[in-house]
């Protein structure tokens, strides 16, 4: 019965702590997941992640929808930096602009309230994002985690 109790309450917490820790807004400019992230690409991070790792459904598209001006002034912002080092000025415009362009495509599929081509949209602003992030040196080609890929 003993060992009845405590498999029973190895699989209930087990469960219970699928639910993931609540995100911050602070820069994230030390190494982590994504290892070192400049400010700004840290900030659009820390607005993207939390929506993106949601269940997907209606309450994911809300809450994504929500924070489309946010996500584009944050975009808006990564495009008005220098290229990082090492990278060709072209290729660095050319990502920070299919940001602002996926971001701004994201919120016309929202204003349009067209649940259907919600995740499209936002798996565009995602690898965009990611995009972004690998030019920076914070996030290296194949390195994804979690259910959704961030």
């Amino acid at each position: 019965m003993k060992t009845a109790l405590t498999i029973a309450f190895v699989l209930l917490a087990a469960c219970g702590s699928k639910k993931s820790a609540p995100t911050t807004t602070t820069p994230k400019t030390g190494g982590g997941e994504h290892g070192d992230m400049v400010p700004e690409v840290a900030k659009f991070h820390d607005v993207l992640a939390p929506r993106w790792h949601a269940d997907k459904g209606p309450k994911r598209m809300t809450d994504t929808c929500g924070a489309t001006a946010e996500l584009q002034a944050n975009a808006d912002a990564l495009g008005k930096l220098a290229p990082p080092a090492g990278t060709d000025a072209a290729v660095w415009t050319g990502k920070t602009q299919e940001l602002t362009s996926a971001v701004g495509a994201l919120d016309g599929t929202c204003k349009a309230n067209d649940a259907a081509a919600f995740e499209p949209a936002f798996e565009r602003v995602h690898t965009s994002f990611h995009a972004v992030m690998e030019a920076t040196g914070g996030h290296k080609g194949g390195e994804h985690h979690g259910d959704h890929k961030m």
